[in-house]
């Protein structure tokens, strides 16, 4: 995802370049330059878009086996079933809402310290790092409202220098984003790797076992 996001980043970034250069009055061999600028984009971005749907997919499934473990640890009457890890990502304006609701709720049943059954697990404190993560992933999403529009596309240099910036950033904060994603995956896994461990020293240590 980085490598990818690198790439389009300084694709972008070359775009922008050559519409200072027009600003700027150099018009040297400036069709080919703006044709070349557009297929290192368009490149870029194809393999962009390979790689985030590949990487999101892998995510949901990850989210899906750490609901399921999340009903292994005993944390009862969730306000999203596992079921939702999947859904929730389809439907549009509640998919802003309801998949980092969920990633808090698993984070809080990794609570090694809360007993299995415990009816109160969802008042452990949720994760600053899940908060960062989803801020950061819909920051990125402004990228959509501009799609980086080509130097052949029509509309003033204004707009052009502006959609290609936006995107620019936005792609920068997508891997910000991933990065963080990453780290969620990591501690959340380990915290249920904890919470199960607890749980079973627990039992093998209580009475009549």
């Amino acid at each position: 995802m980085l490598v990818s996001s690198a790439l389009l980043a300084i694709a972008l970034a070359n775009r922008i370049s050559v519409i200072h250069d027009v600003r700027g009055g150099d018009f040297t061999n400036i069709l080919q330059r703006a044709q070349d600028a557009d297929d290192y984009v368009s490149a870029a971005s194809s393999l962009f878009v390979l790689v985030q749907v590949v990487i999101v997919v892998l995510f949901i499934v990850w989210m899906f086996r750490a609901a399921k473990n999340n009903e292994a640890l005993g944390r009862r009457n969730p306000r999203f079933g596992p079921g939702w890890a999947i859904g929730s990502w389809f439907i549009p304006i509640a998919n802003l809402v309801i998949p980092v609701l969920i990633v808090q709720d698993l984070w809080r049943g990794g609570d090694a310290s809360r007993p299995r059954g415990d009816a109160h697990w969802r008042t452990a404190p949720g994760s600053w790092l899940v908060g960062w993560w989803w801020a950061a992933w819909l920051v990125s999403l402004l990228r959509f409202s501009y799609a980086g529009a080509g130097l052949h596309d029509s509309g003033s240099l204004d707009d052009l220098e502006t959609s290609n910036t936006v995107a620019l950033v936005g792609v920068v904060v997508l891997a910000v984003a991933a990065v963080l994603a990453l780290l969620v995956v990591r501690n959340l896994s380990r915290r249920q790797l904890d919470a199960l461990r607890v749980q079973r020293a627990a039992y093998e240590a209580a009475p009549g076992v």
